[in-house]
This record gives structure tokens, sequence and C-alpha cells, in this order.
């Protein structure tokens, strides 16, 4: 068959190339969708990437047993991002001030109240694991028991924890030791606490003004009410 023939053939087919319009029109189609997804990758590695943990620290009383109080301490995370988060190095300390302390600020400390005996150290993780892991959206708490010598009248507990990618965080706690483990069960507000602390006398007083100062008892006085 000769040239000629050969157009003769291909005339009698319509040509099923799509116009140039519509050739453009699918490739900015084709762009957008790449260039969305893209986007939203670069959206999800990004916001994995910040700080979504609250944190609470507590101090339970649990009881007494000859000189000591056995205190349990709590570290809460509250992971709130869609992103799992390995918790590396979560240490704590918990110091404690002695009845006969002076209430001195530290200058270390930016001028907070110096807590100057520590009670306990260590580490929420087990020895023997690097981290430990809290799940997208999930609420974790890990516990230590500790002694807590009975001559102490307050007590402030510091976590730190590091957590991917390179953030660091630190909560602390501080609480008044209760005078006896029979009040344990009354509310706050009405229980009597250690003797260094300054507390109201809510049965003579109940008639004064609110913001009536009350008198601060002697030292020897103070003593006087830890040893009955």
């Amino acid at each position: 068959m000769t040239l000629p023939d050969w157009k003769d053939i291909a005339g009698i087919f319509p040509s099923t190339a799509p116009p140039p319009s519509i050739v453009l029109l699918a490739a900015f189609c084709l762009a957008v969708i790449v260039g969305g997804l893209w986007a939203y990758r670069r959206y999800r590695a990004k916001q994995s990437s910040y700080a979504d943990i609250e944190t609470s620290a507590e101090i339970s009383f649990l009881g007494q047993q000859d000189s000591f109080w056995i205190v349990e301490l709590k570290a809460v995370l509250n992971n709130k991002g869609r992103a799992q988060r390995k918790i590396h190095k979560f240490r704590f300390d918990l110091h404690a001030i002695h009845a006969d302390d002076p209430i001195d600020a530290s200058k270390k400390s930016g001028g907070r109240v110096n807590f100057a005996n520590e009670v306990a150290k260590g580490a929420f993780v087990p020895r023997g694991y690097a981290y430990c892991v809290v799940g997208p959206m999930v609420t974790a708490t890990y516990t230590y028991v500790v002694r807590v010598p009975d001559w102490a009248t307050f007590l402030i507990l510091h976590c730190r924890f590091d957590y991917h990618p390179g953030f660091s965080h630190s909560m602390e706690k501080a609480v008044q030791v209760p005078r006896s483990a029979a009040l344990l069960g009354r509310r706050y507000d009405a229980a009597h606490f250690a003797a260094s602390s300054l507390q109201p006398d809510r049965s003579s007083g109940a008639d004064a003004p609110a913001d009536e100062a009350f008198a601060t008892p002697s030292l020897a006085k103070l003593r006087e009410l830890r040893d009955a």
C-alpha cells in the first residue's frame, strides 16, 4: 500500500486525542490534588511536633507507721495530641520543711520558699526501661510510694521529663502535712495540720471579720503543739 492509501484509511477513523484545553485542565487538577496532599502531610507532621501534653502532680497521704508517713506521689500526663509521645528521663524529687526551719526565700529559684530537706528522689520509669509511652488522647498516671519523716510540716514535689522532639517539661505540687492520720478523712478546711502552720481558731474566732489578722504563735508554743 502506498502512502496515499494509508492516509485514506486514517481519515476513516476520527481522531481520539483530546483538545489542548482539556489536557491543561486535567494537569491543573492533578497539580492541585498533589499540592493539597503535600500541604496536609506537612501540617500533620508539624502538628505532631507540638507539645500537646497537659500535666499535674499530686501528693496523697496514705497513713502513718512508726515515725513516718506513707505517701503516694503521682504524676499525671494527658496527651491531648494525635501523636504518640515517648517520655524520657521521668524524674522527681521530694523536699520538706522541718518545724524548726526558718522560712527562707531561695535566690537560686527566684525568691521561692526554700524546702531545704531532701526526703526522696527517683524516677517514675522503672530501671531497665529507657522510656515510657503515652498514646494519643490517653491520660496516664504514674505513681511512686515513699516514706516521709513525721517531723515534716510542708512538702514540695518536683517532676521533670523529656519527650520528642526536644521538649522538656516540669511540674510541682506543694502540700501541708496533716497532723494526724485520724484526720485524713475530714474536709481539708476543717483538718488540723502540722504545728508550724498558722491555722485560724474556728471555735473562738467564728465571729471575727474575715480580714482580721491572726496572731502568730511563738516557736515554743508550736513545739508544744507538735509534741502534744
